[in-house]
């Protein structure tokens, strides 16, 4: 009998001790966002001993919540009154906002006093930081410690501190009234998550107590769930409050905003408004639009989607109970509570007893036995005739450049070829289908400080880089559209750049001009990224919502028409928003953020996405916008209606229409992937695919997931060619493989260029017009207009062979006539030239350098993009030797002018064959005579001849060795920037120095192989190989 009372309080017990430890995740979290985002003096660093960088969803996430605190507690400092006031933190924790307001505005905390509540133990631990941190103690003036067992443990002119349980109303109104005169103060009483780990009566009993105060606030900021328990993030929170043994109460009795605002009316509070963070993050009020762009400013950031998930759960409500028998509007410091009834109205109107239109279509579930089809942003295309692909966005583990193929029934996918893997990983890219299965990839980003600016078209069974967009873009929107001469293009606008700002151009890709950019004729289009795209007709389509930069999904939408018919190519933009809301009554609902249009046979579609204010309810998931026949009135928007979605019993919870991509696909809509990060509480994935299908059908085949697709990022290297088709290939290579004729070409327009540089595979260009030096450039003349005693340094060879590994060479300076003089007699020499001045540190610049000469060469205008991203342009003149096998980090144009030339390349993954040292740019092997390195057998090598004329073009990383054919060579040798950023910091003269990571990366290998320095042998190599077989599968992954 005596048994039970100490087991129910031993669970009590342990239940506190788990709502106390939440504090200690919170106040990590807070010292994170103080850190970053809140100037000195900070207070959160005495409560936390080891801070920790949180995620940037994870820090503005609660950035939110404590500036939505502080705007309350600002409005009451700033309301006139002759009374003390008196500002309660129940439930604190560690929380130092009383320290924070005495330090940043002392003048308005004259006649404040701040009470921290919380259980007595907490409090006792706080208190003793407090007494032992001058830094604190300083700004609460004067203290005196109380002795048990009194609730006052810490009493000063500005501070109380309470060790009292929220659930002894009795001994904390006893307290307040000995210490307070209660009946004479105005009162604030917040309370950030800690009411709803409460017993839900006691928590009523509490807030109805507050309602007795003569005078006072109640700032409430907690969870709530607004589309039910049901809601994928709804669920995952919930579970991860249950694990940590402190379940959510509150939530099950009063899960709505209305259901708060009716439990505090209830309480006795006269006046009482409640609004989601997501609603508040785009009131002006709260954050003008200045506030909200500066955010971005402090960390790079794009989980809009995960923010505004986390922002719809969390509400503020303040409640009012003051002599005052009125009460205004700003006197509720939040605003009206009318979101509260627009809440209960969209969920009546969304209700399927309110919607007749969607009888006939449900959402069907189409289950993944693997965890392979998981991954977020991504792009879904089709491939073949009842095969779909979704390819790119980001995996469980990291950004993806693989492709999840899914197929309606079993067909032959071995001819499929999904996006190579040269394709680097990519996010909020778009894939827009042409016909026959053709597509375009657009833009993309990895972080949101680097967006992507590469462009991928696949036509005719092969994929191949085109021209890259005019500038790096990510969450554009794109459409395909249909010119008059019936070629395909695809239209894009909007979207983010690297440097965060959020554009308003329109751009137009025709196969035959590249990208042009249009002029936007009628009402300019606000900048915004995010927004739904879609052709209606041949060349005019809408424009819906979208984000602007400050965060805020507009509410618009246009009709656009592309006109190539006058002098310029423009794009005719109307807003129709009035007309649209005119006809139709579906409200918020329509305009959004990351949703998609897509047609299917039941009509247009809007899927998914972000609504403003608050969540979409799941029956306005998918809205149908117009009947399936195109041919309607623009001017109108009639026959707007949402669908009913019914998911199918086998899938459990409705899936998050969010991050997930959609694709009309033989008679059927699939909708792959999606998912969000829900805060801190875990990751939900939609896994399987969901089909929009007629209900008539009566056997609907099942999209499933067949493979996850890769192909090789050199695929036509794989096949060797024939001797024959190799000239002048005399050399032995090492292997039994001969190498293959590197592709010629002939220009025709710069974006021609543009395509060879983003393929990123050699191309010999023929017959090019490079200035009269291709008929004056002799060794005499040579001699004759430089000057025989101008002075150079040439490598003076000691074999025909150089090696830059075992140096047999000599750098010698002597006249530059002698050197002529010596290499047309046959001497092993070779000049490379250098800076005029300070050369070991300048670059070389053919130009400057040789200024009698430079006048005879010049590159095509084909080639602008090399000559205005020159990193330097070198001058070769080479008698009988051969370059070393080496490799340059930027791109580089080799234009040959006198002599013929050979030269062998091996492409970027052959290097693990070449033995380059490591940190080295150079191997020691001779690829031009016998060797006895068996690793050439693993190569690819290419093979080109130049002629005077001819220029090479060498990729990034290629490796490559060079010898003249015959007698001596001259050649001009132009090095340029295909980067936006990446190279080392600091001096390169050579324009070989590795990229950053590279050089930073083998520094933290080094410092990590050190710090096994102190164990034994065995252990040490066994953990060091582990980790070096992570960092193949970290590089294998990359691809």
């Amino acid at each position: 009998m005596n048994q039970h009372p100490v087991t129910q309080r031993s669970k009590k017990t342990r239940q506190d001790d788990s709502i106390m430890a939440t504090n200690n995740s919170s106040i990590v979290s807070k010292r994170s966002v103080e850190r970053l985002y809140y100037p000195e003096p900070h207070f959160y660093r005495y409560f936390v001993k080891k801070p920790q960088r949180r995620s940037p969803l994870i820090n503005r996430g609660y950035w939110l919540r404590m500036h939505a605190v502080d705007y309350v507690i600002r409005r009451f400092l700033d309301e006139p009154t002759e009374k003390p006031k008196v500002v309660m933190n129940l439930g604190c924790g560690y929380d130092p906002l009383p320290f924070q307001w005495l330090a940043k505005d002392n003048k308005s905390c004259r006649n404040v006093t701040f009470v921290d509540i919380d259980y007595p133990q907490l409090m006792t631990r706080k208190c003793e930081v407090i007494v032992q941190t001058p830094e604190l103690l300083g700004k609460v003036g004067q203290c005196e410690l109380a002795s048990a067992p009194s609730p006052v443990l810490l009493r000063s002119e500005h501070y109380l501190a309470l060790g009292c349980d929220l659930r002894d109303l009795k001994k904390l109104g006893e307290t307040l009234n000995a210490e307070l005169d209660v009946s004479q103060c105005m009162f604030l009483l917040t309370a950030e998550v800690s009411v709803t780990y409460m017993d839900v009566r006691p928590a009523d009993d509490m807030i109805a107590w507050a309602a007795q105060f003569n005078d006072v606030r109640f700032c409430l900021l907690e969870q709530y769930l607004p589309n039910g328990i049901d809601h994928p993030f709804a669920q995952t929170m919930m579970r991860h409050f249950e694990k940590l043994q402190t379940p959510l109460k509150s939530v099950h009795h009063y899960p709505r905003l209305a259901d708060q605002h009716r439990r505090f009316k209830n309480a006795g509070w006269s006046s009482v408004v409640a609004r989601s963070l997501w609603d508040l993050w785009s009131d002006s009020d709260l954050l003008t639009a200045s506030e909200r762009v500066a955010l971005n400013s402090i960390e790079p950031f794009d989980e809009w989607e995960d923010f505004a998930l986390f922002a719809s759960h969390y509400f503020l409500l303040v409640a009012l109970h003051t002599p005052s028998p009125k009460t205004s509007p700003g006197s509720t410091y939040i605003g009206e509570d009318h979101m509260i009834w627009k809440e209960d109205t969209e969920a009546a109107r969304a209700s399927p007893g309110n919607d007749n239109s969607t009888a006939g279509w449900t959402l069907q579930y189409h289950q993944n036995l693997t965890k392979l089809g998981s991954r977020r942003y991504g792009a879904a295309f089709p491939m073949q005739e009842g095969v779909v692909g979704h390819h790119g966005g980001l995996g469980m583990q990291s950004r993806l450049s693989t492709t999840n193929v899914y197929a309606l029934e079993d067909p032959d996918t071995s001819t499929t070829l999904v996006p190579p893997l040269t394709m680097s990983k990519r996010m909020c890219h778009t894939i827009t289908a042409f016909a026959n299965s053709d597509c375009l990839v657009v833009g993309g980003r990895t972080s949101p400080d680097c967006a992507l600016a590469d462009c991928w078209l696949f036509r005719s069974g092969i994929w191949k880089r085109i021209e890259d967009l005019p500038t790096p873009l990510y969450r554009h929107c794109a459409s395909p559209v249909t010119m008059d001469d019936g070629t395909e293009a695809v239209l894009i606008y909007g979207g983010r750049t690297n440097n965060g700002i959020t554009i308003s151009e329109w751009l137009l890709w025709r196969d035959s001009l590249g990208w042009v950019k249009l002029e936007c004729m009628g009402k300019a289009v606000r900048p915004r990224f995010g927004a739904a795209l879609t052709p209606v007709t041949a060349r005019a389509g809408l424009l819906i919502g979208g984000m602007s930069e400050e965060g805020v999904i507009h509410h618009e939408i246009f009709n656009w028409a592309i006109d190539l018919s006058g002098d310029c190519n423009s794009v005719v933009v109307e807003n129709k928003t009035q007309e649209f809301e005119d006809n139709n009554t579906i409200g918020h609902a329509v305009y959004r953020f990351g949703g998609g249009l897509e047609w299917c046979p039941a009509g247009l579609l809007l899927i998914g996405g972000l609504s403003n204010k608050m969540l979409l309810q799941n029956e306005q998931d998918i809205l149908g916008l117009m009947p399936a026949n195109r041919d309607v009135d623009l001017q109108r928007f009639e026959n707007v209606q949402p669908f009913r979605i019914l998911p199918d019993h086998q899938s459990s919870v409705h899936p998050l229409m969010l991050g997930h991509s959609a694709i009309s696909a033989k008679g059927t809509l699939a909708i792959l992937g999606g998912g969000a990060v829900c805060f801190s509480f875990g990751t939900f994935w939609n896994e399987g695919a969901w089909t929009l299908e007629r209900n008539s059908d009566a056997l609907t085949p099942s999209w499933h997931l067949i493979q996850e697709q890769t192909i090789s990022p050199w695929p036509d290297l794989q096949a060797p060619c024939t001797p024959e088709s190799i000239r002048n290939s005399d050399h032995q290579i090492g292997s039994t493989t001969a190498p293959a004729t590197i592709q010629m070409t002939n220009l025709a327009t710069q974006g021609g260029f543009g395509r060879i540089v983003n393929a990123s595979l050699p191309v010999v260009i023929e017959n090019v017009e490079l200035g009269r030096c291709t008929k004056l450039w002799s060794l005499g003349y040579l001699k004759a207009v430089i000057g025989a005693d101008r002075s150079v340094i040439v490598h003076e060879a000691l074999d025909q062979n150089m090696n830059f590994q075992e140096k047999n060479f000599n750098y010698v300076t002597k006249p530059f006539g002698t050197f002529i003089d010596d290499i047309s007699a046959g001497a092993k020499q070779y000049l490379r030239s250098l800076a005029s001045e300070q050369p070991a540190d300048k670059p070389a610049a053919f130009a400057t350098d040789y200024p009698e000469i430079a006048n005879d060469f010049k590159l095509p205008p084909e080639l602008d993009m090399a000559d205005k991203t020159a990193h330097s342009s070198v001058l070769r003149i080479s008698g009988p030797v051969t370059m070393w096998l080496h490799y340059d980090v930027m791109a580089n144009v080799l234009c040959q002018i006198h002599g013929t030339k050979k030269l062998i390349l091996y492409p970027p993954a052959d290097v693990l064959h070449l033995e380059v040292p490591p940190g080295a740019s150079s191997s020691a092997i001779n690829v031009f005579g016998p060797t006895s390195s068996s690793a050439l057998g693993n190569t690819h090598p290419q093979q080109a001849i130049l002629h005077p004329g001819d220029i090479l073009f060498i990729p990034p990383l290629w490796l490559h060795a060079a010898c003249p054919t015959e007698g001596t060579s001259i050649a001009v040798n132009v090095f340029f920037r295909n980067l936006h950023s990446g190279y080392a910091a600091g001096r390169d003269v050579y324009g070989n120095r590795d990229l950053q990571a590279y050089e930073k990366g083998r520094h933290d290998i080094k410092k990590m192989a050190k710090a096994f320095d102190r164990l034994p042998s065995d252990m040490s190599q066994f953990y060091l190989e582990r980790l070096a077989e992570e960092l193949k599968g970290m590089a294998r992954s990359n691809n």
